[in-house]
């Protein structure tokens, strides 16, 4: 990566880290900078009265003076210390609001995002690297803030240094500092270099293993693995990637350990050993001369001694520490990136801004659509329109396009041409969140979370008597007043040893109880009944008037029998609608498809 774009990084990471901080928590700014300057106030403090002491000590021993350096250091340091817990813990608890709504902004980022990215293999990879970037990588907004802490401590620690070792005049002293920091830094790069090559190789790893672990401990898909053997497919398959892993990673520990002994001893023989030599030669054959002080041997010049060499240890620690800082936020900066890429996705839809408060006409005008990245086309060139109140059924063989019609009316997809129509006006022109609120649909990969069954059917609502209505129309009232704890009985035992297994046709009634508590105009029931036994999907059918009400429709179910109830039946063959009609009227086609569906479905049940 060239400087250009490093540092591109960096102003990138900075525009959007700092107003996000201002806006959300400006506290955390000021306690950063008046930390770093207590900080560097105690490093300066730790440096100069030790020396006053030992001057003290071993020239007059001015008994008054003694005290009075005595009570200064003891005061000093109890003030300072207590300034710098009070900052520093100040800024730790604001720094975790500050964490707090990082994390949250996430979470919404990733429910609002445009539905197409959710089943985006490389959304899905960015997302992974965001996450980790920001939480395990990076230190998310931590990074941000104690590196800017760091950096303001060691710019004030480093002036205060400088002003005391250049009045004594042994330049030598920078220079082998100097040399120290560029070798320790330029080692400390390559060993995050390799971490950083590590860690992208990583990623597609770690989201495979995580994939794995969590079928393996999902007790829902215990029956499967346990009946077909699938853990051995599991066990298999990560015993093929584990050895790859490990081999990358046994490569960079054996670098690392090179890398960090290399620098080890070139620290340790600039910094200390050289350093030493220099001083003591200083110190006996040289005059040292330090501010007005007057240096005879031995009082001042051992406090000068003292001095330099908890100076150079101070200016080392704090080149150290702002270079290692700087090399951290860069680093930050690069995990960072994809987090902050996340967040500037942009929807691919026109959020309008036009109002809507009921569905009276659906209206799709030559529309064609192929998902992203593919070539074929699910639908090619469909038109059809649906009035108000009518009850409509989509049927077609598997993956005539059925579904994806669903999708594309609720906006989760981009159609390619033509355009879709409610209430004759393009669905992109409606304000997303009023355009929802008009939308119920009972998915046919429905998911009841691990919750109430009231918070998965009324959400946050209270609407006590609208809740009982909706179960009875959904027909599972029965079953949730049978249980102990009735509507706050848990879904399965994720949080609650008390929670029950519902069947899987229970779970599509309470699925049905939600999409009916949001009283759209719109109902889209797709494949409604599929886990409902003959009897409770009879049932559902005779009194479904009852059940959605008089509201537009749309079916789309496998079993036909359920077209009779319609107003008007479509068929999907081939990306296109080929038939559009009644029951009886689809039926006195020849050679129709639909008749030809039906009567083999019929054929099951008449043998």
């Amino acid at each position: 990566m060239s400087k250009i774009s490093k540092r591109k990084l960096v102003v990138k990471n900075f525009k959007y880290m700092f107003p996000l901080l201002l806006k959300k928590s400006p506290q955390t700014i000021i306690l950063m900078v008046l930390s770093a300057l207590v900080n560097s106030a105690r490093s300066i403090f730790n440096v100069v009265m030790p020396a006053k002491i030992i001057e003290e000590l071993t020239g007059f021993r001015n008994k008054e003076t003694l005290l009075l350096y005595v009570l200064i250091i003891v005061i000093g340091t109890l003030v300072l210390n207590a300034l710098s817990s009070l900052s520093n813990n100040s800024l730790s608890y604001y720094s975790s609001r500050a964490d707090f709504y990082i994390d949250e902004m996430l979470n919404n980022k990733v429910t609002k995002v445009d539905y197409h990215n959710i089943e985006d293999p490389t959304f899905i990879d960015l997302l992974n690297r965001a996450k980790k970037g920001m939480n395990q990588y990076s230190g998310g907004i931590y990074s941000f803030i104690y590196a800017f802490q760091n950096i303001i401590w060691s710019i004030f620690t480093i002036s205060g240094v400088i002003t005391i070792i250049f009045t004594s005049r042994l330049y030598i002293l920078f220079v082998l500092s100097l040399i120290a920091l560029i070798s320790n830094n330029i080692i400390y790069r390559k060993i995050q270099n390799k971490n950083q090559d590590f860690r992208n190789y990583m990623v597609r790893f770690d989201r495979k293993l995580w994939y794995y672990n969590k079928n393996i401990t999902n007790f829902r898909q215990q029956k499967e693995l346990r009946l077909y053997d699938g853990k051995k497919l599991i066990k298999d398959t990560t015993t093929i990637e584990n050895p790859k892993a490990f081999k990358e990673y046994n490569k960079l520990a054996n670098k690392l350990i090179q890398l960090n002994t290399v620098d080890s001893i070139i620290y340790y023989i600039i910094t200390n050993l050289l350093t030493i030599l220099v001083l003591g030669y200083s110190v006996i054959y040289d005059s040292i001369t330090i501010g007005s002080w007057t240096l005879t041997w031995p009082a001042v010049t051992i406090a000068a001694f003292s001095m330099l060499w908890q100076s150079i240890n101070t200016f080392d620690s704090a080149m150290s520490q702002l270079i290692y800082s700087l090399n951290d936020y860069l680093k930050a900066c690069e995990y960072q990136n994809d987090f902050i890429d996340l967040m500037n996705i942009e929807s691919d839809f026109i959020n309008g801004k036009k109002s809507i408060s009921n569905i009276e006409t659906i209206e799709f005008r030559n529309v064609s659509f192929k998902y992203p990245r593919t070539e074929n086309y699910i639908l090619k060139d469909v038109s059809f329109k649906i009035d108000s109140k009518d009850k409509i059924s989509l049927v077609g063989l598997n993956g005539a396009g059925k579904t994806t019609i669903i999708k594309l009316l609720c906006r989760f997809y981009k159609v390619e041409e033509g355009e879709i129509l409610v209430n004759g006006i393009n669905i992109n022109e409606y304000d997303y969140e009023q355009y929802m609120k008009n939308l119920a649909i009972v998915f046919q990969d429905f998911k009841i979370i691990s919750f109430s069954i009231k918070s998965n059917i009324a959400i946050l609502d209270e609407n006590q008597e609208k809740f009982e209505d909706v179960l009875k129309r959904a027909q599972v009232f029965d079953k949730v007043q049978s249980l102990p704890n009735k509507e706050y009985t848990y879904v399965n035992k994720w949080f609650d040893k008390n929670g029950v297994e519902f069947s899987g046709g229970e779970m599509q009634k309470f699925a049905i109880a939600r999409a009916l508590y949001k009283e759209s105009d719109l109902v889209i029931l797709d494949e409604p009944t599929s886990a409902l036994d003959p009897i409770a999907e009879a049932e559902i059918y005779y009194h479904f008037n009852e059940i959605v009400g008089k509201k537009l429709t749309i079916f789309i179910s496998h079993r036909l029998s359920s077209c009779i109830f319609s107003d008007c039946i479509m068929v999907l063959d081939g990306s296109k609608i080929v038939e559009v009609g009644k029951h009886s009227e689809l039926m006195n086609i020849e050679n129709g498809l639909y008749k030809k569906m039906f009567e083999a479905q019929a054929a099951y049940y008449q043998d």
